[in-house]
């Protein structure tokens, strides 16, 4: 095991009969699936280098470097997944080091592996294993680089839990935790030595010792965005987390807090990870905490079935929807107001290239910064008001909701489930939007031992398809299934249910 990046590497000696490493050819012809193929690798190229070309797409299952050949097969949490990768780097130049890579779709369904062999990434060993807290340090610092900016840059690869930003030794310096251990190593396969600007504010980025941070208060230096309702005051950083570091400078005090990268959104020069360098002409000011607008523009809709309804329910998983409005004179296309701009980025890191009704959705932050309402009744129906809806996620300030965000998969978790409804009586449910079901699993109360105790109020239920979980996300959130209790669905942490 590679202890630096800990990922498992599977030697070619060790692949599994099904894929012989002597055998592979160029797949001009393959079929879409999970499994990418990517060729042209510099000789000394990591897993974790190779997963960072995924990063911003979604999860990597299994990595299976073919170091002799210059290659690697890459194996997906889903088709879509991959096909919004390989479709991405059809017209952007895959870089891993300065060299360009070849990224297509592989004969392969699936990286099976033998007992002898090991897999990489999520597959295998444990997050508590690798290290979600980055330690970011800004030499050249010629403009300001806020919280916001920070926040901008890193979400492309995960859920951002916390940031403390601080100045030690002269030089301004971050701790930012992310959700899980991949996000934050292709984080910093991809952004370490980039400049955050043209030509300054190049970051240095390190795995830190800590597990976790804590932040005491919201403010200019410091922030936990899975508690919004911590009191915002001036506040220094605890010296014995940063080991003193806390008392080396001031930070960001004085320094506006509104500069941002609203380009960044769209994916930088180099690639969906890469900065590509943005010149300070390039700072926008952003409306509201968090940055960007709260507005997403939303287009590929389905006409026939999408309605402000079915997007309030999906667009909702990420934050509270305010307002939902398919334009009149195109109905193809959306307006998703959150209530505050983080969410709206969450929102679309999460949905964009996602599969809803046979269409594969195109998300934008829009120029807007409100949805406004009808002022007759010729597209009444297509603009709704959701602002006073009880079924909003995170209306309670600190709501748990914030650290169970997980991007769109084939499982969804079920909650609110009565003691009486059986895993037949759900299956059958389910069934009215898929062909089968591919899995089931009720879900372990943490002080019970065997599943016959399993607490019946909370299931994983895997389809055989990241569409069709979306479907039935959007079909059976807040279904009545009882009198007075409603399903509560939402996407799960892993991709399988096992």
């Amino acid at each position: 095991m590679d202890s630096a990046s800990g990922l498992k590497r599977l030697a070619e000696d060790q692949m599994p009969g099904s894929i012989d490493a002597k055998k592979i050819k160029v797949a001009d012809d393959a079929q879409p699936g999970r499994v990418l193929h990517i060729r042209n690798l510099p000789t000394s190229a990591t897993e974790f280098e190779v997963a960072a070309l995924a990063g911003p797409f979604g999860r990597v299952t299994n990595i299976m470097l073919l170091r002799q050949r210059n290659q690697a097969l890459m194996e997906m949490e889903d088709e879509a997944v991959a096909g919004a990768c390989c479709n991405y780097y059809k017209y952007t130049p895959g870089l891993i080091r300065g060299q360009v890579v070849q990224i297509q779709h592989s004969r392969h369904s699936e990286l099976v592996l033998t007992a002898g062999s090991t897999s990489s990434t999520g597959a295998a060993g444990s997050d508590g294993d690798r290290p979600n807290v980055l330690h970011v340090i800004v030499e050249n610092m010629i403009y300001p680089v806020t919280l916001d900016v920070l926040h901008t840059i890193f979400s492309k690869y995960g859920t951002v839990l916390r940031i403390i930003t601080f100045t030690k030794n002269g030089q301004f310096q971050a701790l930012i935790e992310l959700s899980d251990s991949q996000g934050a190593a292709a984080a910093k396969m991809t952004l370490d030595g980039q400049n955050i600007y043209d030509q300054c504010c190049s970051m240095r980025i390190d795995s830190s010792k800590l597990s976790t941070l804590t932040v005491n208060s919201n403010n200019e230096r410091q922030r936990d965005y899975t508690k919004p309702d911590l009191t915002e005051s001036v506040s220094s950083v605890r010296p014995m987390l940063l080991g003193g570091a806390a008392s080396g400078g001031s930070g960001l005090t004085g320094l506006s807090s509104v500069a941002a990268l609203q380009s960044l959104v769209a994916g930088g020069a180099s690639g969906p990870g890469g900065l590509g360098g943005l010149s300070a002409n390039g700072l926008s000011a952003l409306s509201g905490l968090g940055g960007g607008s709260p507005v997403l523009l939303v287009s590929n809709l389905c006409e026939e079935l999408v309605t402000p309804q079915s997007l309030f329910i999906l667009f909702g998983v990420y934050g509270d929807v305010q307002r939902v409005k398919i334009l009149f004179n195109k109905k193809d296309t959306a307006l998703v107001q959150f209530s505050s701009g983080q969410q709206a980025q969450t929102a679309q890191r999460h949905l964009h290239r996602v599969p809803f009704f046979g269409k594969v959705l195109h998300v934008t932050t829009s120029k807007h910064t409100s949805v406004a309402m009808p002022k007759d009744d010729q597209d009444a129906s297509l603009t709704k008001d959701f602002s006073d809806s009880v079924l909003h996620r995170y209306r309670q300030p600190g709501s748990h909701n914030l650290q169970n965000i997980y991007a769109p998969s084939a499982s969804l978790h079920l909650s609110n489930i009565p003691a009486s409804f059986t895993q037949s009586d759900l299956e059958e449910l389910f069934l009215e939007v898929a062909s089968s079901v591919v899995n089931f699993k009720w879900l372990m109360n943490q002080r019970q031992e065997d599943e016959s105790k399993a607490d019946r109020r909370q299931a994983l239920i895997q389809l055989p398809s990241t569409e069709l979980a979306v479907q039935a996300l959007v079909k059976f959130h807040n279904h009545k299934i009882e009198d007075r209790r409603y399903l509560r669905v939402s996407f799960a942490k892993n991709a399988t249910v096992q």
